[in-house]
């Protein structure tokens, strides 16, 4: 019963707990891809539903549910995942990467942010739970976008982290 309560309370962070870490890894980004706090945010409910000690039976950390053997191809290592900060650094770098490949296709993106890279115009596999995916990180997303065009940003100070350097984005030329 108490780990029940521990578990609730600690997957309890509101959409707006991690504003300033979101706009920080949209800076970062840019000369990769756009990518909007509005789909990051859709990715982590999705994905973790904001709990930044979320891991999943196939090993993803944080709360962009990134793989360990993911970590050093976004410039990270498997400890930074844990890093709520880092964490959302790594699958925004994750879903740049992914949506310049796929000339901006975000529905291709997305597949292979949640299964695996496809080849461009590949169908949707219908492996149960890709389509499921899809569709909640798009509702997601459509919410976050209604709702973030009623605020304003987020203050350009937001910083990754101060404590340890992040190493640039591999294989990525600005």
């Amino acid at each position: 019963m108490f780990m029940c309560l521990l578990s609730f309370l600690v997957s309890a962070f509101p959409a707006d707990s991690f504003e300033a870490e979101i706009a920080a890894a949209v800076r970062d980004v840019e000369h990769v891809h756009p990518v909007s706090t509005a789909l990051i945010k859709a990715v982590i409910q999705r994905e973790s539903r904001f709990n930044p000690r979320a891991i999943s039976k196939a090993g993803a950390i944080g709360l962009m549910q990134v793989m360990p053997y993911t970590a050093p191809r976004v410039g990270l290592t498997e400890a930074d995942l844990w890093d709520p900060a880092k964490n959302i650094l790594a699958g925004t770098r994750l879903l740049a990467v992914l949506l310049r490949y796929y000339r901006g296709d975000l529905i291709s993106a997305l597949v292979a942010y949640n299964s695996r890279p496809r080849r461009i115009f590949a169908p949707i596999p219908r492996n149960g739970e890709t389509p499921g995916y899809l569709a909640a990180v798009l509702r997601f997303f459509k919410e976050y976008s209604t709702e973030s065009s009623h605020t304003k940003a987020a203050p350009e100070s937001a910083r990754v982290s101060e404590a340890t350097p992040v190493r640039p984005l591999v294989g990525v030329r600005p």
